[in-house]
């Protein structure tokens, strides 16, 4: 799967960051590998592939799908994170696994545009907490996904509100994924592993 270029551009910055802080790379046994050589568990319940979101006066009938979104991009995503993901609909309590990781969604903020023409953008905020199969937190971070599109006119304003959910989503999962890569907790526990 291709990846923008600000994926690539920005983990290669947090690569060179954590080199200069002197911290670990990669575990022993995978030195040439970028990601994480740790096997995790993406749980994605029903309820959070369900999600939608609003802001203000919207109702959830006018939210942003953000749930289905992420349940289509985040397992893909996070495979360039780590070395295997699977994806089930609960927190499992034994198996492979070293890691799990657990999302949820936090607030979602959109601008509205005056015309047809006018850009809107849209931010999706997402707490992810990750776990080890004995139900300690290793990591808990805060991740931020934006994109912008046209308004859109009654003819085009479904289509525009699902092209804006969907990039602010890629863009959710490619900043989880690097904001895991660079998490010094998570190289820590690689290494241990």
């Amino acid at each position: 799967m291709h990846r923008p270029f600000y994926f690539r551009s920005t983990f290669a910055v947090c690569l060179l960051l954590l080199a200069a802080a002197d911290v670990p790379m990669f575990a022993q046994d995978t030195p040439t590998s970028s990601k994480l050589p740790l096997r995790v568990t993406l749980v994605l319940t029903p309820e959070f592939c369900a999600t939608r979101m609003a802001r203000g006066s919207q109702t959830s009938k006018f939210g942003f799908e953000v749930g289905k979104a992420a349940c289509e991009e985040f397992e893909p995503t996070l495979k360039e994170a780590f070395a295997s993901v699977t994806t089930t609909s609960e927190a499992p309590k034994t198996g492979d696994i070293q890691l799990i990781l657990i999302p949820k969604f936090v607030d979602v903020g959109s601008t509205v545009g005056m015309t047809a023409f006018s850009n809107r953008e849209l931010d999706v905020i997402l707490q992810w907490t990750v776990k080890d199969l004995s139900g300690t937190t290793i990591w808990i971070g805060t991740v931020q996904g934006s994109a912008k599109h046209h308004q859109g006119n009654m003819f085009t304003y479904k289509k525009n509100l699902k092209l804006i959910v969907d990039d602010a989503v890629k863009d959710l999962a490619s900043q989880s994924a690097i904001r895991m890569s660079c998490s010094a907790e998570l190289r820590k526990l690689s290494q241990q592993m």
